[in-house]
């Protein structure tokens, strides 16, 4: 039996012998919610965790207060959710998503993998990659939650960081992927710790001479921070944009519908179709060995792809994407019918995936 019911007699052990195991197997995420036993995610699948009894308010209760900080329980009792990165144990480092439900704490944990994939084991084609390293502009990284973005995005800075003489700043919230310098210099800045908010990290890195910019995901005023986001990207810097969105398309539209006091709808789309260098968008698919493949999208901009963008017909950029694979580029639709027909995905998986 994987957990002992004894051991509920004590929550924080318990929770802790969990973690630890949940590390070192194929198991990426935990959810701990009252009412329920603990629920195991591996590889996109949910299930209960074998001998694990039904949670109480106070067991959750007692286990936030193991790893909390003060200041950390009093802004969940303020704001009623929290997001932070815990390491625990040997080293063992997951993404804690905290927030309430029927008047009770729920806790989600999602382990972060020490190891960084390496770029061109996740598929992308060769035209992507050789231009990336000496990119400028905005590079749009896209898909739905737990689609992998993050790893995708720590794979492309450590890509730079092994093969270019870079500086790269990183405004984070929470820092997930711990970068080690190599050729480059990262210095990576969590929101909330290292700097007061996106904001006043954007506007530190135009007073930087930096290179490379990665922007975790903006959950909050993202209309307020994308005019610093594109200024950034119409000089000699790229800027990576995490965007929670479920294709390349949408990503686009999300950013061009955005406006603001100092940045108009129209100002946004000629300053996109300036500065974008591409968009990935990704998803994770369940495969035949009980793993995750990924299915990529790459957009890359080119004289075609600026025209639709500054006026307006983004919805025909789908055309441009499946007709310029030659320059790297590749449909959703085609990256999963390939998953298919090698045999790693199976239609009906393939069939549940909205493009």
């Amino acid at each position: 039996m994987l957990y002992c019911s004894n051991d509920m007699d004590s929550p924080v052990e318990f929770f802790k012998r969990m973690l630890l195991d949940l590390a070192k197997k194929n198991v990426s995420g935990l959810h701990l919610s009252v009412g329920s036993v603990p629920m195991l995610r591996s590889y996109g699948r949910l299930s209960e965790a074998e001998g694990g009894e039904i949670l109480k308010k106070e067991d959750l209760e007692k286990i936030l207060r193991s790893f909390l900080s003060e200041e950390e329980l009093n802004i969940l009792a303020d704001k009623k959710e929290l997001l932070i990165v815990k390491d625990f144990g040997e080293n063992f480092r997951f993404r804690v998503n905290i927030f309430f439900q029927k008047e009770s704490p729920a806790i989600s944990l999602s382990y972060i993998s020490e190891t960084i994939a390496d770029l061109d084991s996740l598929g992308f084609p060769n035209t992507f990659t050789k231009n990336l390293l000496n990119a400028t502009g905005l590079l749009i990284v896209a898909g739905p939650p737990a689609s992998g973005k993050t790893s995708t995005i720590a794979a492309i800075i450590e890509r730079i960081n092994k093969e270019k003489n870079k500086y790269i700043i990183t405004v984070e919230d929470p820092i997930e992927k711990i970068f080690v310098n190599k050729k480059s210099l990262i210095d990576q800045r969590q929101v909330g710790r290292d700097v007061n908010d996106f904001f006043d990290g954007l506007r530190h890195c135009l007073e930087e001479d930096v290179d490379v910019v990665y922007v975790d995901e903006i959950r909050v005023d993202f209309e307020l921070a994308l005019p610093y986001v594109l200024e950034l990207a119409s000089g000699n810097t790229l800027v990576i944009l995490e965007v929670n969105a479920e294709n390349s398309i949408r990503a686009l539209e999300k950013i061009l519908n955005t406006s603001s006091k100092n940045l108009t709808k129209e100002a946004v789309h000629f300053m996109m179709a300036d500065v974008l260098f591409g968009v990935v968008a990704q998803r994770l698919i369940p495969n035949r060995e009980s793993g995750l493949s990924l299915a990529l999208e790459v957009l890359l901009s080119n004289f075609a792809v600026k025209s639709l963008i500054r006026e307006g017909n983004i919805y025909q950029l789908e055309g441009i994407i499946q007709n310029s694979a030659e320059e790297g580029m590749i449909s959703m639709e085609k990256s999963i019918k390939d998953l298919v027909l090698s045999g790693e995905i199976d239609r009906t998986e393939a069939g549940n995936i909205e493009i």
